[in-house]
């Protein structure tokens, strides 16, 4: 608790000190976080596969990219508000934070009515573009329309985490997102195992905990971060305001969407395969996520490093975060492919039950991803310095290139090679994406150094 109110009463924690340091005890709090999550997707998984069998766990893989597709566009939407938001803390504009959030909460709820209002009506016609195997459709569908019904809770959840954040504290959303995840785990094995509501109590099971979350959050941030709170004045900020936070948040929520479009078009192909290829995939994603976990920790914690060091003027701490984060990637890259090589078949094992022939090809995606990670890490670092800059076209090009590579796979690689082409999507992706990120740095920094 004490290093709680720590956290909340110094919001420069990020502008001083060893960058490598600040940033490890920053993203360590979203490392523990994100661990705690990847316990409830492998139980997730776990609990759907034994209690649902192969098409129950092949439906729910079909069903999350849809989902993934909303939640990259929450996560993008309100990560560029709370980039605003942690650029103002470094400055120490206490008015300017309050209007930031005003504007970010305002945002959050037109979003949330417009993403549902889209959700509801295009499930079913999504799901048939993407050739759901019939077998499958009413378990997908399913699925996709009960956690339509908590976007706004979803919304709400990381908005209020992204003000947290914003004040240089990573430790409380751990908490807070602990608790969901263990509400989440309960309701899921008490609605899936004991009540025997399938793939709807596995969907309702993650609304609920969301609901808990965003409770738990809002009372929080009352309590916590009183200074923070938005006055009546603030609410009625200005276009400018709210103009500077869509224009942000727009650009990250639309290079989430630009990419998650493209792994729909990769599902697609995958769908082609039929049910077995399909539960492969979606087992094998859950160990690219414990892989690709640590990576994104660490660029979660550059942007904000990033923000509030921009916002401070110290511009030369931005440069040595970014090498160290460069340096820190690629070791935790070549870790976690050396791990796939002793624990992949037995994790996937887990949830593959009786099916030795999706267990081998879970096991092949899983090392073909795992050794080159580390390209992922560095891609990501220097991502995250353009977004934390508050620089919008080189990451939206980022991942325009990133989709490039999905339409390419979908097209040309998976029909002609197969499922090898399945496991080339991702690095083949991640080293396209870099390119105009690397570009747009060189070009940045040579401008900052002129200026």
């Amino acid at each position: 608790m004490r290093f709680l109110r720590m956290n909340s009463k110094d919001p420069a924690l990020l502008t001083t000190g060893n960058p490598a340091k600040r940033i490890a005890v920053f993203a360590l709090p979203l490392f523990a976080g994100e661990l705690v999550g990847l316990v409830y997707t492998m139980t997730d998984a776990f609990v759907v596969g034994r209690w649902l069998g192969i098409n129950g766990l092949a439906a729910v893989g079909v069903a999350s990219s849809i989902v993934h597709f909303i939640f990259g566009c929450i996560i993008g939407l309100t990560g560029g508000f709370s980039v605003i938001t942690a650029q103002r803390v470094g400055s120490g504009d206490d008015e300017g934070i309050r209007r930031s959030v005003a504007a970010g909460l305002a945002l959050s709820l037109f979003a949330s009515i417009v993403l549902t209002a889209l959700c509801l009506p295009l499930a079913r016609p999504l799901l048939s573009l993407m050739r759901t195997p019939a077998e499958l459709m009413e378990g997908a569908l399913a699925y996709v329309l009960v956690r339509a019904l908590g976007i706004a809770a979803l919304v709400f959840c990381h908005e209020i985490s992204g003000i947290i954040y914003a004040g240089g504290d990573s430790f409380s959303p751990l908490i807070l997102h602990t608790v969901g995840i263990v509400v989440n785990i309960v309701l899921d094995i008490l609605f899936v195992v004991v009540f025997s509501w399938g793939i709807i109590g596995a969907a309702a099971a993650t609304v609920l905990a969301e609901v808990v979350v965003l409770v738990l959050s809002v009372c929080f941030i009352v309590r916590r971060y009183r200074r923070f709170l938005p006055r009546k004045e603030d609410w009625a900020a200005g276009r400018r305001e709210w103009g500077a936070h869509l224009s942000l948040g727009f650009a990250m929520a639309l290079q989430r969407c630009i990419v998650e479009a493209g792994n729909i078009l990769v599902q697609t192909a995958i769908n082609g395969f039929g049910a077995l290829t399909i539960a492969a995939i979606s087992a094998a994603q859950r160990v690219r996520a414990l892989n690709m976990m640590p990576l994104f920790v660490v660029s979660r914690a550059v942007t904000t490093y990033t923000a509030q060091n921009y916002g401070a003027g110290k511009i030369d701490r931005v440069y040595k975060g970014l090498i160290q984060a460069c340096i820190t990637s690629f070791c935790l890259g070549v870790f976690m492919a050396a791990l796939n090589q002793f624990t992949g078949a037995p994790i996937v094992s887990l949830f593959l039950r009786d099916s030795p022939q999706a267990v081998a090809l879970a096991t092949r995606y899983i090392l073909v991803t795992g050794y080159t990670v580390f390209i992922l890490g560095i891609m990501l670092a220097f991502r995250s310095t353009l977004q934390g800059l508050g620089m919008r076209r080189a990451p939206i090009l980022c991942s325009v290139m990133e989709t490039v590579m999905s339409v390419f796979a979908a097209f040309v690689l998976i029909p002609r090679f197969g499922f090898i082409g399945v496991c080339l999507v991702n690095p083949l992706s991640w080293l396209a994406s870099g390119i105009p990120l690397y570009i747009a740095f060189g070009i940045l920094r040579k401008k900052l150094g002129e200026g």
